[in-house]
């Protein structure tokens, strides 16, 4: 049996955001009128009682970092803007989307603490170089792996040929997904975000994190991407079904320009930050 084409399975996944979709479009609709305020989103966002109730945790956890209390979502979306909402709940959307996923292959709550750690990650990264829309990172880092998902999903017998070869060569789960495939999740990830029109930067840093040395145009964002995941595999956070610790781009470390030191203080910010996040995503 031939492997898929990438357009195959892209194609067979729907292409709306799920329950979240109907807000999404509201706060656009809100953002488009000249009479948009603060007040106006976030009387979009009340409408959703376990939304309202995760984002207010959220905006109050170790990962925003405020001095003070937040009490109402306009006093959240003020402090954390409007951008960053809109990411979380496009994040929102996808782990939802993919909440039918078995745990054949991997356990699909594993599969996104590794996720939501590498986003964590992303975003520490990108603050620590000064690079704009941090909160951009965390959403590639957050979806560098979505591709597995489209294949646990949509070609589950591959699937399974991808892991015996990877059990009895010891090799690279994504150069067993090669092997059997032709591509790999990350051209997946990719086709997929392009399906669903997402920022280019954004789509190339996920498709090419694990060779950003030869994206070009995304260099820096899939360095990110790609450093993020590594430390994330060494840090032994969740898995998205890989057991060995891929291979550090050097090049993405010059890239970067990181630090030991500044490593040390990106590991402990996923610490401190990882339980109020999966709080947020995934409720526990």
């Amino acid at each position: 049996m031939n492997p898929p084409t990438l357009e195959e399975l892209v194609l067979a996944l729907p292409s709306s955001l799920g329950s979240y979709g109907p807000l999404m479009q509201e706060i656009e609709k809100a953002l488009a009128s000249p009479q948009c305020s603060l007040g106006m989103i976030a009387d979009v966002i009340e409408k959703d009682i376990d939304l309202t109730a995760r984002l207010l945790r959220f905006s109050n956890s170790a990962y925003c970092g405020f001095s003070t209390r937040l009490s109402t979502v306009t006093e959240a979306i003020g402090l954390i803007g409007i951008q960053q909402v809109q990411d979380l709940l496009t994040a929102s959307s996808v782990i939802e989307r993919f909440a039918g996923v078995s745990n054949e292959f991997v356990s699909v709550q594993s599969f996104w603490q590794h996720s939501l750690a590498t986003g964590i990650a992303g975003r520490l990264i990108a603050m620590e170089r000064r690079l704009p829309r941090p909160d951009r990172l965390f959403v590639s880092g957050l979806l560098h792996d979505i591709g597995r998902l489209v294949l646990f999903l949509q070609a589950p017998k591959h699937a399974q040929k991808i892991f015996e070869l990877y059990k009895k060569e010891r090799i690279l789960l994504r150069e067993a997904e090669v092997r059997v495939l032709g591509y790999d999740h990350q051209n997946l990830a990719e086709s997929l975000l392009k399906s669903w029109k997402y920022p280019p930067p954004l789509v190339m840093a996920v498709g090419n994190h694990h060779n950003p040395s030869s994206c070009e145009a995304a260099r820096v964002e899939a360095a990110v991407v790609h450093l993020s995941d590594h430390l994330v595999n060494a840090m032994r956070v969740g898995s998205s079904g890989e057991h060995f610790v891929p291979p550090l781009n050097p090049q993405a470390w010059t890239t970067l320009g990181m630090t030991p030191g500044s490593l040390q203080m990106i590991v402990r910010g996923i610490d401190e930050q990882f339980d109020a996040v999966q709080e947020m995503f995934l409720g526990a």
